[in-house]
């Protein structure tokens, strides 16, 4: 496991007042007020363009996908130079499940289609409280049936929210072919909140927001339901091989870094990196954070083995 020496000064203490900005509105830890604002203007948050570095250019499609709940909305980056050979990669965005679109992280997006030469479907998902558990998977996992209409695996990628959403159609999908790898970046995996980083020191998303979110994610269902909480899976064996990622700095640390303990003990393969001195959602402040595009590189690296 390699790890990023952590940031000092100043630019540790910018990157963690831009990480609580963000959860504010609702990048990184949406909060009560985010909750509040129509499920348009929830689905359209996106980073600064400050906050990222360049990206690779990128064809953009954008398209509507079927399924039980209506139409999804999907954006497939399509890459300039195709690989025939490639893996498509089904993105799933986070946002705490409440906000975020099809958007969300162009720059891991970008990256992943250019240097793997693969079309990358990032799907808008419908959001909670307005449409709470099953809808959200339900939607990612019919985005998943389209693509496998047209090819014999996928890649499935997916950060915060969309990583649970990303771990829980594992679970769905498993003894099916048609996951190939999945790529789970500082997931919430267990919505009781058991993990000891939940709570300060770690920046970031609080406790009660968490809750918050949990609440209007999960509807009815039970909040140790594996498929609400990829943790309390009584069994892990037969999963796709797996690639975890965590921020030290982040409430949501510990999540991942059981889960990969877990899959290893169930014998399925894991890389597991956990990158020091980083809050959650460093992807989206690629600009500022010095783990971003090493990051992307180890990503990059594993999809393309």
């Amino acid at each position: 496991m390699k790890t990023i020496a952590p940031l000092q000064g100043w630019k540790l203490r910018s990157l963690f007042a831009v990480t609580e900005l963000m959860a504010r509105l609702g990048i990184g830890g949406p909060t009560s007020q985010v909750m509040k604002q129509p499920v348009a203007r929830r689905a359209a948050v996106v980073p600064a363009p400050w906050m990222l570095l360049p990206m690779p250019p990128t064809g953009v499609e954008r398209a509507s996908l079927p399924g039980r709940g209506g139409p999804i909305p999907v954006k497939r980056f399509l890459p300039r130079t195709p690989k025939p050979s490639a893996t498509p990669i089904l993105f799933l965005h986070g946002g705490g499940w409440v906000a975020g679109g099809v958007d969300s992280l162009d720059y891991l997006c970008t990256h992943l289609c250019d240097r793997l030469g693969t079309v990358v479907t990032s799907v808008g998902y419908r959001l909670a409280p307005e449409h709470p558990y099953p809808a959200a998977l339900d939607d990612c996992e019919d985005a998943l049936a389209t693509l496998l209409a047209a090819s014999p695996q996928a890649d499935v990628v997916g950060d915060s929210a969309g990583g649970n959403l990303t771990a829980a159609l594992g679970l769905r999908m498993r003894g099916r072919s048609g996951i190939r790898k999945q790529v789970i970046i500082y997931p919430f995996l267990d919505l009781t909140m058991s993990s000891p980083s939940i709570d300060p020191p770690r920046q970031g998303m609080s406790r009660r927001d968490a809750e918050l979110i949990v609440a209007a994610y999960r509807g009815t269902a039970s909040v140790d339901d594996p498929f609400v909480s990829p943790l309390h899976a009584p069994d892990l064996s037969g999963l796709p091989p797996a690639v975890i990622v965590t921020a030290d700095c982040d409430p949501l640390r510990d999540d991942g870094i059981r889960y990969a303990e877990r899959l290893r003990e169930a014998g399925v393969p894991v890389r597991f990196e956990n990158y020091l001195g980083m809050p959650h959602a460093f992807l989206s402040l690629a600009s500022l954070s010095s783990a971003a595009p090493v990051c992307v590189d180890m990503i990059v690296e594993e999809l393309q083995a």
